[in-house]
């Protein structure tokens, strides 16, 4: 008997074997083919013991097809599965990452590093990594912000996942070094003034609230305004994240309906949104709602209603875009037969507020800030205010709850008018034993306490 023989003998053998031991019943043709890697090199003298401890199954192509025209297709199949993943990632995510990349892979060539990220040796990129950290600066010869170098040490680890290699720089003892560095790079530029979070979003007040209606920048009375009111309204009672959720808004994504009481009210019919993706069945805990104020121009419902009188016609399809680009001759329609520019909802925030003379930093993402703020400032807990929200994470709630520019003025208050006099500071709990409480109680302005909402009506609540 030749190699090739007792070859193919010893495959029948041992595929027998794995037959029986997956429990098939067919034959091994008309199911998976399994093979092991190191039995052929049994049939050039290994012993069937060194086979069994190296075990490790394999899957054979299909009968019939060569194993080139196999690869060419096992290859198409990936590139297109790949591709179909990368196509429903998170736009922003896929771009964060893009661009890090692009300033660490710039970083490294040059410094005389031109291999890509994935081909260097772990030691060495952990090495890179810590110099980058220490010494990356942005084009203009500034240091870039502690979360900026943060965030570029996640993109990079995205980019080695995706890769497809077992490396986590951000958890790896491997890379504790670079870690350590920008730890260390953090609380230097933090000393330095950096770190400030000077592109917060600013929320919108009452007065500024009140101020964009009375300049017309708010209302029904013509196209832009009515768009602003849709865009505020529906951000602050739907609790809708900045632009990619208000493009992606069709316009049975908002439906009309009526209690049994005959109250008027809007329902959100939630899409994907950034922390409910459609991955798992989680849900938001109630679809969120407005609810008609009669006695109130600015009633929610009233502004919807108007805004679906002046929609053309074909527009009322139910998955025609909620937004419509506004026309040039208000006078004939108010809106065009197309789809609002996702830049142009983008900004309308801070379009509006610059054109109401507003202060701060105002952007769209201030409109969600002005209605969860709002909520947390009148006691509404933290868990009804998420189920609003759409936060996963209650604890993200307590990034909203900055004291307002009302309470930093009452503190100031209480501050300016402390009497030198008093021995003890202002207590807000008084105690009755406490002899400094009613020598300190002339010093002190008055107080009010905000009453505790009822959580049942909070769907009620009008922002605005």
């Amino acid at each position: 008997m030749d190699l090739n023989e007792r070859t193919f003998e010893l495959l029948g053998n041992r595929l027998s074997e794995l037959e029986y031991m997956c429990g098939l019943n067919d034959t091994v043709s008309e199911k998976t083919d399994y093979i092991t890697l190191d039995l052929l090199d049994s049939s050039l003298g290994l012993s069937v013991q060194s086979v069994d401890e190296n075990l490790e199954l394999v899957t054979l192509p299909p009968a019939g097809l060569p194993d080139v025209e196999r690869e060419n297709v096992t290859n198409t199949q990936e590139d297109f599965t790949f591709e179909f993943v990368r196509g429903l990632q998170n736009t922003n995510t896929r771009r964060k990452t893009e661009s890090d990349l692009r300033k660490f892979n710039d970083y490294l060539t040059k410094n005389g590093e031109h291999r890509n990220p994935e081909e260097i040796p772990v030691y060495d990129m952990d090495m890179h990594l810590a110099r980058f950290f220490m010494n990356a600066k942005k084009a203009s010869g500034e240091d870039y912000e502690p979360d900026t170098l943060k965030s570029i040490q996640g993109s990079v680890n995205r980019y080695l996942a995706e890769k497809k290699l077992n490396i986590k720089i951000i958890t790896d003892k491997e890379f504790k070094h670079s870690r350590d560095v920008l730890l260390s790079k953090r609380k230097l530029l933090r000393q330095l003034g950096k770190g400030n979070r000077e592109k917060r979003a600013d929320p919108l007040t009452p007065e500024e609230i009140d101020l964009l209606y009375e300049k017309n920048l708010l209302g029904t009375g013509d196209p832009k305004s009515l768009i602003n009111v849709l865009y505020l309204n529906n951000t602050m009672h739907f609790g809708m994240r900045s632009r990619a959720e208000h493009v992606s808004l069709r316009w049975n994504g908002v439906q009309q309906k009526v209690t049994s009481t005959g109250e008027e009210y809007l329902e959100y019919r939630e899409r994907s949104t950034k922390t409910r993706t459609g991955v798992t069945s989680e849900s938001r805990s109630f679809a969120p709602k407005m609810f008609e104020n009669r006695d109130n121009p600015r009633c929610p419902v009233l502004a919807y209603k108007e805004f679906a009188r002046r929609r053309p016609e074909q527009m009322n399809n139910p998955e025609s875009p909620f937004y419509l680009g506004v026309s040039r001759h208000p006078e004939k329609a108010w809106y065009v037969n197309q789809p609002m520019g996702k830049n142009t909802i983008g900004n309308i925030v801070k379009v509006m507020c610059e054109a109401g003379g507003m202060q701060g930093r105002k952007v769209n993402h201030s409109a969600r800030k002005t209605a969860i703020s709002s909520l947390v400032h009148a006691g509404v807990p933290p868990t009804i205010i998420q189920q609003l929200s759409g936060h996963k994470n209650v604890n993200s709630i307590n990034n909203y709850s900055t004291a307002s520019n009302e309470q930093q003025r009452h503190m100031s208050s209480i501050l300016t008018n402390y009497s030198s006099s008093c021995s003890e500071p202002p207590v807000t709990e008084f105690d009755s034993s406490s002899s400094s409480l009613d020598k300190c109680s002339s010093a002190l302005p008055s107080t009010s306490v905000v009453p505790s909402s009822n959580t049942d009506d909070i769907t009620k609540t009008e922002l605005v």
